[in-house]
């Protein structure tokens, strides 16, 4: 369970309202603050919030406070979006305005998907009705200046007075809230542009996400296989190349009588029997094992490796 505090002037109730959940998300109104609780009701691995397992959730999670004063609405709209993917919501509840750049996400909104163990299927349907944030070439000292620009000389003096009265943390909060009111008044809105959805839609879109996402992962695992394959053969193809030495470095292995000596032959003519497959035929292998079995007819416990690795069969 997570939560932080934000200043009444920093958001407005009608703004936060929609974002709301039963659990994963709760929003609460104190004298002066906005109290946000984003919580795990239920979870399968909960060994990953002991302190041992070092996964240092609070310094992932605390630069979700400062996204959420520049007016960052997307770690409410995960918030949101954990509730209904754990069953929280009605099915025909509507989604809360997306906000832009969603499919974009910061590694603490990262960390916070992680922590809600938001589904995957579900996540990508929400990013698929969210727009990309417009870059910008404006230089961040030139947008700084253009926000100071706005103050009169009154509001600087009364910031400068609470810190020379020694209430710098007042001044602070002041002039935060003020810079995230004008950095949210800067954003563009894009409610006009999408259609908010309702869960049970939001539902369907992942079941196509998650049709999207399984063709890609056997796509991935294929192409790994596939890169295996080829290191495997290319490791048998070297093999292959001087195939007797390696005969000879077998028996040495065997000689040894030991049990680790036997271990790596046994692994080693598996490694073979694969070669003289891909390179030869594996009736030349089966002469060239049986000429090393009588060379080692009376080591018992080899023989036994043998019949267990499906090489040799008495």
């Amino acid at each position: 369970m997570n939560n932080w505090g934000y200043h009444l002037s920093a958001f407005r109730k009608a703004e936060l309202k929609p974002f709301a959940t039963k659990y994963a998300l709760s929003i609460e109104a104190s004298d002066e603050h906005w109290i946000f609780d984003w919580a795990l009701d239920e979870s399968e691995d909960y060994d990953r919030f002991t302190e041992e397992d070092g996964s240092s959730w609070m310094r992932r999670l605390a630069p979700l406070r400062d996204e959420l004063l520049r007016g960052d609405l997307r770690p409410l709209y995960l918030g949101w979006l954990a509730g209904a993917s754990h069953g929280e919501l009605r099915e025909e509840a509507l989604e809360p305005e997306v906000p832009p750049g969603l499919s974009e996400p910061s590694l603490p909104e990262q960390a916070l998907v992680e922590f809600l163990e938001i589904d995957p299927d579900m996540l990508a349907a929400a990013m698929a009705g969210s727009a990309r944030v417009p870059k910008t070439d404006a230089d961040d000292g030139a947008r700084l200046d253009a926000w100071l620009g706005e103050w009169s000389r009154d509001e600087m003096v009364a910031v400068l007075k609470l810190i020379t009265q020694g209430l710098g943390q007042e001044a602070e909060r002041r002039v935060r809230s003020r810079h995230a009111a004008w950095v949210k008044a800067q954003r563009p809105s894009f409610s006009a542009a999408v259609r908010r959805r309702s869960v049970a839609e939001l539902r369907e879109f992942a079941k196509t996400a998650s049709g999207v996402r399984l063709e890609h992962e056997a796509k991935g695992r294929a192409k790994l296989e596939a890169e295996r394959r080829r290191q495997r053969e290319a490791h048998l193809r070297r093999l292959m190349a001087d195939v007797d030495k390696h005969w000879e470095a077998i028996d040495v292995q065997a000689k040894r009588g030991s049990a680790s000596g036997y271990d790596q032959a046994v692994r080693a003519l598996v490694d073979l029997a694969e070669g003289y497959a891909l390179m030869s035929s594996r009736d030349e292998f089966e002469r060239s094992l049986r000429q090393f079995v009588v060379r080692h007819a009376t080591r018992g416990a080899l023989l036994r490796r043998l019949t267990e690795a499906g090489l040799w069969s008495g």
